[in-house]
């Protein structure tokens, strides 16, 4: 839902096209950055990565809900050119949940989209989502644990020892 946001202040239109993917993992996330920075490179376009930057507006703001990811797991990610972007992130979604939107509805966007969804869908699946919805945290997403468990040998301390 907050990618649709944020794509409809930027464009001042919905996305025509929301699809929505599981990264699984902190290396999924980098993944999923390298490839739009892949695809901006080959599309002649602009990569931006407004992760950082967003975060710390988000900390100062201290907005209320569920999966804000201000411990620095936000993912809010672009790909520009004049006359139409995409635009995903995770703000509101489970860490690893991606929400890709798409816009504005031109047929050279359309074509785009295409062509990027083909590229995702070479490491991921994509699932649509519904028009005029928003994405919806996916209970299926993995989470990785925070924090690992610490697994180590912790030896019992021998009978009689202080």
């Amino acid at each position: 839902m907050a990618v649709a946001l944020i794509l409809s202040s930027c464009t001042g239109e919905h996305p025509f096209l929301q699809v929505q993917l599981c990264v699984a993992n902190a290396q999924g996330v980098n993944l999923f950055k390298k490839t739009l920075q892949d695809i901006a490179h080959d599309e002649h376009m602009r990569y931006i990565d407004g992760s950082e930057a967003t975060t710390r507006d988000l900390k100062v703001l201290k907005p209320a809900g569920k999966n804000i990811h201000t411990d620095g797991r936000l993912v809010f990610v672009g790909v520009e050119a004049d006359g139409y972007n995409l635009m995903g992130g995770n703000l509101s979604l489970n860490p690893y949940d991606i929400s890709v939107g798409f816009g504005p509805d031109t047929p050279a966007s359309r074509a785009f989209s295409q062509r990027v969804v083909a590229r995702l869908k070479r490491h991921w699946t994509l699932k649509a989502v519904p028009e005029n919805s928003g994405a919806f945290p996916d209970p299926e997403c993995a989470h990785e644990t925070e924090t690992p468990p610490n697994n180590s040998f912790k030896p019992k301390p021998l009978h009689g020892s202080a």
